[in-house]
């Protein structure tokens, strides 16, 4: 009987440290990090951790979310969105996003509406994000959302996915040819695709930038080649 009873008892401890070990290995499941661009607002940082993830602020070469070693997100407000697309920054973050994450995520926070520019543009924008460029677009209402969206693509792609949080060490390196391509691209209406047509049919950016108008159209189509072409030849208004 006494037996017994030890035999049993030492059943239950090995229960209980294999519970133990369990509810252990679930607690280091459970761990999730970010990094955050160091110059975002701290406002970001702090919300994201009240989700359970903890943040490393450092000053990141592009995006301002970096998520696992293919997830990066670029965050911006409404404003922020429209303000890139006149000064054309948005086009050169996106392009070097792409080309060196396999999932690069933009978060427009805000109502999707100009102010500054024409809606058609603003929305042309925002499409060309999603056709052009293969950038996979958020509207989110406000900071708070964005901070739960960052922790749930976090949780789902470290935990669930198993991918490590890694910062590129080197950004890829650009040929010739890549860096024609990025200065086409940095046209309005220009994505990747389109880029790559006027090289192929015009071989160097001086017969592209020489070439009159029509032979543009037959390219890239009329609407297109005209926002170009005045780009071009027009002198500041």
């Amino acid at each position: 009987m006494e037996e017994e009873k030890i035999k049993q008892i030492n059943k239950t401890e090995k229960i209980e440290q294999s519970q133990i070990s369990e509810f252990s290995d679930k607690k280091d499941e459970q761990y999730v990090e970010v990094f955050i661009d160091s110059r975002e607002t701290d406002e970001l940082a702090d919300l994201t951790e009240q989700h359970g993830v903890k943040v490393n602020l450092k000053q990141l070469d592009m995006g301002d979310v970096v998520i696992s070693n293919r997830i990066v997100i670029e965050r911006k407000t409404s404003s922020d969105f429209e303000s890139s697309i006149i000064d054309n920054r948005l086009f050169e973050q996106v392009t070097k996003m792409s080309e060196n994450y396999e999932i690069p995520i933009l978060i427009i926070e805000g109502q999707m509406k100009a102010e500054r520019i024409r809606q058609s543009a603003f929305i042309g924008a925002y499409l060309s994000m999603l056709l052009n460029y293969g950038v996979h677009v958020i509207n989110t209402k406000n900071i708070e959302e964005t901070a739960k969206y960052i922790s749930l693509i976090a949780k789902k792609e470290q935990l669930q996915e198993s991918r490590p949080l890694r910062l590129l060490v080197k950004t890829k390196a650009f040929s010739f040819r890549d860096e024609q391509l990025r200065i086409l691209q940095s046209f309005p209406s220009v994505g990747p695709s389109t880029a790559e047509k006027i090289l192929q049919e015009f071989r160097t950016l001086e017969r592209f930038f020489s070439s009159d108008i029509k032979e543009i159209e037959r390219v890239i189509g009329k609407a297109k080649a005209k926002k170009v072409y005045s780009l071009i030849h027009s002198e500041k208004e």
